[in-house]
């Protein structure tokens, strides 16, 4: 008699909670799906952790207290090169127990530098290499205005990508969150990987047309907000923007004087927010993924995207919505021709079968158990 195998002992290791971003929801999630801790260096006081999951600080009092946290902390979202170096050296030997795992899912990037043991899996879902060093590269460098600069940043970012690229060999099997990713990693890594989406949670729903657009995410400059409230400017058309970030008093200043922008800051329920909406504007530049696209489909709302990105794959024209060009003049025109009268919620709710928690759970599942 053959007895059944055993499900294999999985931990997720996470490089840093400096709050509850979409990378930080994806541990969450990856943790409840596969019943297993996050291990990270540390969480930043105040992140409002679920009492369901088990995270492990590895580092906490590095790097939150005292002169090395004062040091660290500063513009700690990967803004910061020390902090950043930091992570990736402890990410080496990250925390003993982790030897006990039979796989270790690494989520983010600096934690792909983790050394396994000898008979241990690592399943790495990076989100997307990282953008500096690869895709925006020659975007970061052209926005230096001091040539010293530029040239020392030249050669951190050289001696980061070949790190980044030694940190591969120990890495068993990749996951990209869209096709675009996957095709990233092809790109950037000369490595295939198999394409699971994250879950999209929330009370996610269509209460009707209460007469305005609506978009959010964090307000900072890759999102371009700014570029929707300026095209709203010179539209008749109502535009709320929920969410908070380093562009919020940028945005307000357009949106000041103007009757039918209105700028919320962050708000709670942003599923009641976008039940009762027209349509969603969503216009980040060239998105891994886009959490909020696949949102707004779930809510059977039209997304009027920019071409650009993952965003341009959640885009069936005349179907889930319409395209735009990168500029405030084309997503007036798109807003123009948009008609609600032409789309079916059921069907673009159809369309967002694919970011099922279901079948997140599923896929994910495969993918780390049959790394074994």
């Amino acid at each position: 008699m053959i007895e059944a195998q055993s499900e294999p002992s999985v931990a997720i290791l996470h490089d840093r909670f400096p709050g509850l971003g979409g990378g930080e929801t994806f541990a969450i999630e990856a943790a409840r799906v596969l019943d297993g801790p996050i291990y990270t260096m540390y969480v930043a006081p105040e992140t409002d952790i679920p009492e369901d999951v088990s995270i492990v600080p590895i580092h906490q009092s590095k790097y939150t207290n005292g002169l090395s946290g004062r040091l660290l902390e500063w513009q700690n979202e990967g803004m910061n090169p020390l902090e950043t170096l930091s992570v990736a050296l402890d990410m080496t030997d990250a925390h003993p127990d982790l030897t006990e795992y039979d796989v270790v899912l690494s989520s983010a990037p600096l934690s792909k530098n983790y050394v396994p043991s000898s008979d241990q899996r690592i399943v790495h879902y990076p989100h997307s290499p990282p953008r500096w060093l690869y895709d925006l590269y020659r975007d970061r460098m052209d926005a230096l205005d001091y040539p010293i600069v530029r040239m020392a940043l030249k050669w951190y970012a050289k001696v980061w990508r070949s790190l980044d690229k030694e940190a591969n060999d120990y890495v068993d099997t990749f996951v990209a969150n869209s096709e675009l990713i996957e095709e990233r990693i092809e790109r950037y890594y000369d490595r295939d990987a198999k394409v699971v989406y994250p879950p999209v949670t929330g009370d996610w729903r269509n209460q009707g047309d209460d007469g305005y657009f609506v978009t959010w995410s964090r307000l900072a400059p890759e999102k371009r907000i700014d570029l929707i409230a300026e095209a709203f400017t010179e539209l008749d058309e109502r535009l709320v923007i929920a969410g908070d970030g380093e562009q919020r008093k940028k945005i307000e200043s357009i949106a000041c004087g103007q009757d039918n922008i209105e700028v919320r800051g962050y708000v709670e329920d942003i599923e009641s927010l976008v039940a009762n909406a027209t349509a969603v504007v969503y216009a980040p530049k060239q998105e891994d993924f886009g959490l909020v696209g696949a949102e707004a489909l779930s809510a059977g709302k039209p997304l009027i995207g920019v071409n650009e990105g993952f965003t341009k794959y959640q885009v069936d024209p005349g179907v889930t919505g319409l395209r735009f060009g990168p500029s405030a003049s084309s997503l007036r025109e798109a807003v123009r021709a948009f008609d609600a009268e032409d789309f079916d919620s059921t069907v673009i709710q159809s369309a967002a079968e694919r970011y099922r928690y279901d079948k997140f759970e599923s896929d994910l599942r495969s993918v780390v158990y049959q790394s074994v």
